[in-house]
């Protein structure tokens, strides 16, 4: 009996032109939404950023404790929040949109726009800020950017942390904005630099720390 092997990238192509018709024909809108969301999180949890952001920048924060507020939820982010409190600290999270809530922190998640995020919480509330993936995915001009960077100063304490991770190809580089130099210092929290660029990923993670006097 003769068998035929095909190269791996034609039977990936063969079984794509086979079962993602079918599962189109037979899943519900609702379903169709979830497989895609599950997808997207399994590519992203492989991406060169996201793993030295699990495995090294999150733990730093988290050795801080105190309160922190993470931006932005999303299923692959469901664990940051326990993973943020290993240490005793208190991790929010915030996102605007109202769906996104059920991948926030349980009881201390705010659906809220960061632009005005100053305008939910206190002054000098939180020890840490941590906004990842949000610049050019949502607040992608610079007139927003610098809304946003003015009230998460607003929210940090005096010597309070921002971590800003950012891809260089949907935005220009944030430091850039006036405003920065002038609210916040470079900080080495991780001991990687104040500044980690990802190439193969496009990705880049700067650290500040808040100038703000107590």
């Amino acid at each position: 009996m003769w068998k035929t092997r095909l190269p791996t990238e034609d039977l990936k192509n063969l079984v794509r032109s086979i079962v993602i018709p079918v599962a189109r024909k037979l899943l519900t809108p609702a379903l169709r939404g979830r497989v895609k969301e599950i997808l997207n999180a399994r590519r992203v949890r492989k991406n060169p950023g996201r793993i030295l952001l699990v495995n090294e920048i999150l733990p730093a924060y988290a050795a801080l404790g105190g309160h922190i507020l993470w931006v932005g939820c999303r299923l692959y982010t469901k664990e940051y929040p326990s993973l943020l409190e290993r240490h005793g600290g208190q991790c929010w999270t915030t996102d605007i949109e109202i769906t996104h809530a059920r991948w926030g922190a349980a009881g201390r998640h705010l659906t809220w726009d960061l632009l005005r995020i100053d305008q939910l919480l206190a002054p000098s509330s939180f020890d840490c800020v941590l906004c990842n993936g949000v610049f050019g995915f949502g607040v992608n001009t610079r007139e927003s950017q610098l809304a946003a960077l003015r009230a998460m100063a607003v929210i940090l304490k005096p010597g309070g942390r921002l971590l800003l991770g950012w891809n260089t190809v949907r935005v220009e580089d944030p430091l850039g904005i006036d405003f920065v130099s002038s609210a916040f210092i470079a900080d080495d929290l991780a001991g990687l630099g104040a500044r980690i660029s990802v190439p193969e990923a496009g990705y880049v993670y700067d650290f500040l720390r808040s100038r703000k006097e107590s």
